[in-house]
């Protein structure tokens, strides 16, 4: 019994080792929104953007300061540099009164005040609080914030466009994967046929009831199956692996649970699909941006030649005390100031910075034409695309049709004797021909139909 316990744990253990990962559509683009880099960076970048914004709106405030320092300095100096210097009080005579005595001391006093130490220490302690308000600084910190800000916004919009472009891309890839599986099951299920009907063949040979040429067709259509087989796995083992590259994963034995399959689609006019697109693409959003950002720029630019005004105070605290400062013996003092500097003369450079931000304002107003007219194009091709696809479908499903039919009367034909297997082959040949024209007409127009509403500007998920 414990044998057996081990067998099947043993079995279960390596079908849990080797068992492929199911992944919906859906679980892909989760996937590849949280692995992708490109979009990890953008949304970094989102994040710093926000920080510069915070660091310019920081300026209205006002900047205050806190610097203090202690020094201590011991000085001794050299035997020469000490002067002796005798005391008055010691030259006066007996007949000298009180008041000469004072007089004395006082020299003395004064002298010895004049007169270096050989050994000296100095002890210092300070404390400084400064405070700096800008007043107006011609518009220019308003703009800057503005500009800021705008970029900000820029930012986290380009962030929305490289993650619909992700999404897209990653529906793209998982039908184009899907479709390179289908295909391999397609030309598997094709040999499989062939070999039957070979080894059939071989057996009516063996019988006498057809002719050598029929075997060695038969035998051929095999031969010429195997390639298409093998070069179909590869084609699908290597659309897995740069799936599995897209979606930042290791492992690359994936199972795609789900078909390619047509979407519900809307009716779509192309005049509105146009005026849609240049509503909601948020390129045009972005273009505006800029736009706006060159025009704030040139008001940036115009205020540097208005004067800036600013506020400061500044306070003060201090001691100096031989006993390492340990008195309450303090000083201080404060100032409160106003100031302003204006521009009389820049050599023309202000006035160049003007012109060159009026050129790219009018380059980024160009840039924003351009891009309407690129998204109408985009819309139409989108559009006409989509169109042709649909025709496409209706056209290869009608071939499918016909080619069953023709499979199953080209076999019904063969088994009464009526035809010869080259008929049924054949017959088999376009059957899997139409079942790939049908799976690719599939895949183009799911994907032309999500690219149109791409170029409309709607949201995939």
């Amino acid at each position: 019994m414990k044998q057996y316990l081990l067998i099947i744990l043993i079995i279960f253990s390596v079908s849990i080792l080797f068992a492929k990962q199911n992944l919906s559509l859906a679980e892909s683009i989760k996937l590849a929104k949280e692995n992708n880099k490109e979009l990890q960076k953008a949304r970094d970048e989102i994040g710093k953007y926000r920080q510069d914004y915070n660091t310019v709106k920081g300026n209205l405030f006002p900047q205050i300061s806190l610097s203090g320092g202690y020094s201590y300095k011991r000085t001794k100096l050299m035997d020469s540099a000490i002067v002796e210097f005798p005391s008055v009080s010691s030259l006066l005579d007996s007949t000298a009164s009180a008041n000469d005595g004072i007089i004395a001391g006082s020299l003395d006093q004064m002298i010895s005040g004049f007169l270096p130490e050989q050994e000296t220490d100095e002890y210092s302690l300070a404390a400084n609080v400064k405070m700096e308000q800008a007043v107006f600084l011609g518009g220019k910190l308003i703009n800057g914030i503005n500009i800021a800000k705008k970029l900000y916004s820029l930012q986290e919009k380009k962030y929305y466009v490289e993650e619909q472009n992700l999404i897209f891309e990653t529906q793209d890839l998982y039908y184009k994967t899907k479709l390179a599986i289908e295909v391999a099951k397609i030309q598997k299920e094709a040999l499989n046929f062939a070999e039957m009907y070979f080894q059939q063949v071989k057996d009516m040979y063996a019988q006498g009831l057809v002719s050598q040429y029929d075997k060695l067709r038969a035998e051929l259509e095999v031969k010429k199956i195997q390639p298409q087989v093998l070069e179909a796995e590869k084609n699908a083992d290597l659309a897995l692996e740069s799936f599995a590259n897209h979606l930042n994963l290791e492992d690359t034995d994936l199972n795609l649970t789900d078909d390619i399959l047509i979407p519900k689609m809307r009716k779509i006019d192309l005049e509105v699909a146009i005026s849609e697109a240049l509503k909601n693409r948020m390129e045009i959003e972005l273009s505006e941006i800029g736009v706006e950002v060159s025009k704030v720029n040139l008001r940036y630019e115009k205020g540097n030649f208005l004067p800036n005004i600013g506020l400061t105070a500044e306070y003060s605290l201090f001691g100096q005390d031989k006993e390492k400062i340990e008195s309450d013996d303090w000083g201080n003092s404060y100032s409160v100031g106003i100031g302003f500097s204006m521009p009389l003369f820049t050599g023309f450079a202000n006035s160049s910075k003007i012109k060159k931000a009026k050129y790219s304002l009018h380059q980024a107003k160009l840039d924003h034409k351009t891009l309407q007219e690129m998204i109408e194009l985009d819309v139409k091709n989108s559009y006409l695309q989509w169109q042709a696809d649909k025709e496409k479908l209706a056209s290869q499903k009608q071939n499918i049709e016909l080619a069953e039919l023709g499979w199953k009367i080209a076999n019904s034909r063969y088994e009464n004797q009526v035809s010869n297997q080259l008929e049924v082959i054949d017959a088999q040949l376009q059957l899997k021909s139409a079942k790939l024209s049908y799976m690719n007409a599939q895949y183009a127009v799911a994907i032309s139909y999500q690219k149109l509403l791409k170029a409309m500007g709607e949201e995939l998920k």
